[in-house]
C-alpha cells in the first residue's frame, strides 16, 4: 500500500525537464515518483527502513546568502548562481582547479579524464574565483578538487592563492596517489597552508579498487595516510559505497581509521550517485541509502558503532546527510558522544566534543566551525602519569578528546533520478564555477541518461560494472 508523504518537483532523467514528483512509502521504504509526458514513469528509492524517512524529520532553515548573482528566469535549477530561489548559504566551496586525472574511475560523477585538459584556469583566475568566493560567502572552508588537484605542480601556490584570498580552511580533494610517492611535493601542500586532505578510500582489499577505480591501489592509500602522520596534516577518509560491491567493508574501514588515529580525523561516506561516467539507467538494487549505511555500521563493528548514535544534518532538509561524533577511549573502543532523539528532531545531544558553542548557531556556522575545528592535525600530548586527580581519568579523557576523536558522517547526493528541487534549494555545498558563479554541489554534477549536463561540459565514458 503507498503513502504519498510529500510532493515536490523534479527533472526527468532523459530530457532534464522540469516535473512534479512525489515522495511515497511503501512499508518502510521512501521512492521518489514522477512522470515525463514524453519519456514515463519514474520510480526511484531513496530511503530504507530504520530510522524511518518522517523520524529523520526536517532540519533548521538558515539565513540565505545576501548576495544573489542571478536572477530568476527559467527557475530552479536553471537559474543557479546562487539565484533569488535559493535558501540557504554556504557551508563549504568545491573549486575544480583541473578536469584532468591520473586515473579513469567507471563512477566518476565528474566524468574527467586522463588526457590533457580543455580546463585548467591559471592562478590569476583562480584568485578570481577565490575573491568571488568571499565576496559572496565570506570566510568559508573551500575544497580543492578536479579532475585531480594534484596533477598540478603549482598546487601549493593556489593553496596559498586561497588562503590570502581570505579563505581560512583549505582541503585538497585526492586519490592519494601523488601524495603517496611525493613526500616533498606533500610537505609543501601543508606548507603553504593545507589544513585537510580529503583522500578517496574505497576499501581496504586491492580487488575493490580494481572493479571501483581500474586499479590496485591499497597500498597508495596506506603511504598515502603514512606520508600524512609523517607532516602531520590531517586526512579524511572518503568512501564511494556501492551495493554488493564494497558496503561488506564499511565496518573495515572504520577499524582503519581507528589504527591510524589521530592523523585520520574523520570518514565522510558516499553512497554512489549515477551522475558522470555511466551509460545506463540504474536500478534500485544498484542503489543504497543512508538508513541501510548506518544499519550495516553497527552490524559489522559488532555494535561498538550503533545506528542510534547518528544524527541528522542540520540544515533545511535533514536528510541530505548524518554525522556522528566519536572519542577514541584508553581501551581502544570508539565511545559516541552523539545520539539521535526521533522526538526532538535534529537536537544535538553531544556531551564530550565542545564543538558547540554556549549560544544558539544557524546551521552554516555550525558546519563550518566544525569542518575549521575538527580537520586539524593536533599533536598527541606525551601523557606522563594519570594522577592529576584523584583517578586520574578526567585529565587522559580531556586530552584525548582533543586528538583521539573520529567524525563519521555521509551525504547522498541527489542524480538525475533521486533529485528533489526542494531540498535542492536548501543546499549549502556549492561549486565556484569558471564564471563565478555559486552553483549547489548536487545540481553543478548532475547528468541526464545521455550524459547532457546542466552546468559542465561531461564526456561520460563506458560503465559496466554495478548496472
Amino acid at each position: 500500500m503507498q503513502k504519498i508523504i510529500g510532493e515536490t518537483t523534479s527533472l526527468c532523467p532523459h530530457c532534464l525537464a522540469v516535473i512534479p514528483a512525489v515522495k511515497i512509502l511503501e512499508k518502510e521504504d521512501v521512492f521518489i515518483k514522477k512522470t515525463c509526458p514524453d519519456h514515463g514513469e519514474f520510480k526511484t528509492v531513496i530511503w530504507r527502513g530504520d530510522p524511518t524517512y518522517e523520524e529523520w524529520g526536517h532540519g533548521e532553515f538558515s539565513q540565505p546568502l545576501q548576495e544573489k548573482q542571478t536572477k530568476t528566469i527559467s527557475g530552479c535549477p536553471k537559474d543557479c548562481g546562487i539565484c533569488p530561489e535559493h535558501q540557504a548559504d554556504t557551508c563549504t566551496v568545491l573549486m575544480e582547479v583541473t578536469d584532468r586525472c591520473n586515473l579513469s574511475c567507471p563512477t566518476c560523477f565528474a566524468g574527467n579524464r586522463q588526457q590533457s585538459s580543455l580546463n585548467t584556469p591559471d592562478i590569476n583566475q583562480l584568485k578570481e574565483m577565490c575573491e568571488a568566493v568571499v565576496a559572496a560567502a565570506g570566510n568559508c572552508p573551500i575544497q580543492l578538487s578536479g579532475g585531480e588537484p594534484t596533477v598540478r605542480d603549482d598546487l601549493p601556490e593556489i593553496v596559498s592563492v586561497a588562503k590570502n584570498a581570505g579563505l581560512g580552511h583549505v582541503q585538497i580533494n585526492t586519490n592519494g596517489i601523488r601524495i603517496a610517492k611525493d613526500k616533498v611535493y606533500l610537505k609543501a601542500l601543508k606548507d603553504a597552508g593545507t589544513d585537510l586532505i580529503y583522500l578517496q578510500f574505497d576499501g581496504v582489499t586491492d580487488d575493490i579498487y580494481q572493479i571501483i577505480r581500474g586499479t590496485n591501489l591499497f597500498d597508495i592509500k596506506i603511504k598515502a595516510v603514512e606520508n600524512c602522520s609523517e607532516v602531520k596534516l590531517g586526512v579524511q577518509l572518503v568512501p564511494t559505497v556501492i551495493p554488493k560491491i564494497n558496503d561488506s567493508q564499511l565496518g573495515d574501514i572504520l577499524f582503519f581509521a581507528k589504527k591510524y588515529m589521530p592523523v585520520i580525523k574523520g570518514i565522510h561516506f558516499q553512497p554512489v550517485t549515477y551522475s558522470g561516467r555511466y551509460n545506463f539507467c540504474p536500478s534500485n538494487e544498484s542503489r543504497i541509502t543512508t538508513p541501510e549505511i548506518l544499519r550495516l555500521l553497527e552490524i559489522q563493528t559488532s555494535g561498538e558503532i550503533k545506528a542510534h548514535d547518528f544524527q541528522p544534518r542540520r540544515k533545511m532538509d535533514s536528510h541530505c546527510g548524518f554525522s556522528g561524533f566519536y572519542i577514541l577511549n584508553d581501551k581502544g573502543k570508539l565511545q559516541a558522544t552523539t545520539r539521535f532523539h526521533p522526538d526532538k528532531s535534529t537536537l544535538i545531544e553531544n556531551k564530550a566534543t565542545c564543538i558547540q558553542s554556549q549560544k544558539k548557531e544557524s546551521p552554516t556556522a555550525h558546519v563550518r566551525r566544525f569542518i575549521t575545528e575538527k580537520s586539524r592535525f593536533i599533536e598527541p600530548v606525551v601523557q606522563q602519569c594519570s594522577c592529576k586527580t584523584p583517578n586520574g581519568l578526567f585529565n587522559n579523557f580531556y586530552e584525548r578528546i582533543q586528538t583521539h576523536y573520529l567524525s563519521i558522517s555521509g551525504m547522498p547526493f541527489m542524480d538525475a533520478w533521486t533529485i528533489d528541487l526542494k531540498r535542492l534549494k536548501g543546499c549549502c555545498i556549492h561549486v565556484i564555477s569558471a564564471d563565478k558563479r555559486l552553483i549547489p554541489f548536487c545540481s553543478y554534477y548532475l547528468t541526464g541518461s545521455q550524459g547532457d549536463n546542466l552546468h559542465k561540459k561531461i564526456q561520460p565514458g563506458p560503465s559496466n560494472y554495478y548496472g
